[in-house]
């Protein structure tokens, strides 16, 4: 029983005897006041029936009983809390219960070490993949590059190769117009007059347009000597020079087509 059970029933055996001290006053009140009721109509009947005498001095009432106070209701019992009883202890298991027990666990051991050394494996298997994946890429990544490095190596040397080349053509053309422009330029100074008057040794520039044969179609001033004679001189050689001998087919063709010379009276 707990002790909030035992508190209750306290508690409602002490109401009960309180409301049954309460009763029991309540009947004494009753009966007291009727009793004396009773005897002050007695006394009067009797009065009533006797020959008049003197009438005695009237009796006073006797006085109500006191009252009676009810008794204070018992203490209640006390009531003692058991401590709780001790557990029993388990009966001893019995020993084949017992090693099954002992079996089915380390079955469950073997069977949860089976499964972590299954997943151990699995995430090494998966950290190998990924690293080896890693490797693959950093080794096409070098690859790559490497190609890439001889590809651009290869067309620096092809385009080295090609400038070389262009420069020896470029070299050779302008070997060549130099050759011709000194054939040119020897021809015309056999038939420059060089005026008495000339001093020094002034340079003057000539634009002149051939056309594919040789023949002189336009020659022009570019740059005066400083001597209307001299240049005059030049202008009126160049015309009767030609036709002057050039190359054939292109780029020496475009060239001598319109070219620009300079001219001294000692070169």
């Amino acid at each position: 029983m707990t002790a909030a059970a035992i508190n209750s029933r306290e508690q409602a055996l002490a109401g009960g005897l309180a409301f049954a001290m309460h009763v029991l006053f309540l009947i004494l009140l009753v009966f007291g006041v009727s009793w004396q009721h009773q005897q002050i109509n007695t006394a009067v009947v009797v009065d009533l029936w006797r020959d008049l005498p003197v009438a005695p001095p009237r009796a006073e009432a006797p006085p109500p009983p006191p009252a009676v106070k009810p008794e204070p209701p018992p203490p209640a019992p006390k009531v003692e809390v058991k401590p709780p009883p001790k557990p029993e202890p388990a009966p001893a298991a019995r020993p084949d219960i017992a090693l099954k027990e002992k079996q089915d666990k380390e079955r469950k051991l073997k069977a949860q070490a089976a499964v972590d050394a299954k997943l151990r494996t699995a995430e090494k298997a998966r950290e190998e993949a990924v690293e080896k994946k890693k490797r693959a890429e950093a080794d096409a990544l070098k690859t790559k590059q490497l190609a890439d490095a001889e590809a651009k190596r290869a067309v620096a040397e092809q385009e080295k190769m090609r400038a070389a080349e262009a420069a020896q053509r470029a070299a050779a053309q302008q070997r060549e117009i130099d050759k011709y422009m000194d054939g040119i330029r020897t021809k015309v100074k056999r038939f420059v007059l060089v005026p008495p008057s000339l001093q020094g040794n002034p340079e003057a520039d000539f634009v002149v347009t051939l056309l594919p044969g040789g023949e002189v179609l336009d020659v022009r001033l570019g740059k005066s000597s400083g001597n209307a004679a001299y240049d005059a001189a030049i202008e009126s050689a160049i015309r009767k020079a030609q036709p002057f001998s050039v190359p054939a087919g292109d780029p020496f063709q475009q060239y001598f087509r319109r070219f620009t010379m300079a001219f001294r009276p000692v070169q």
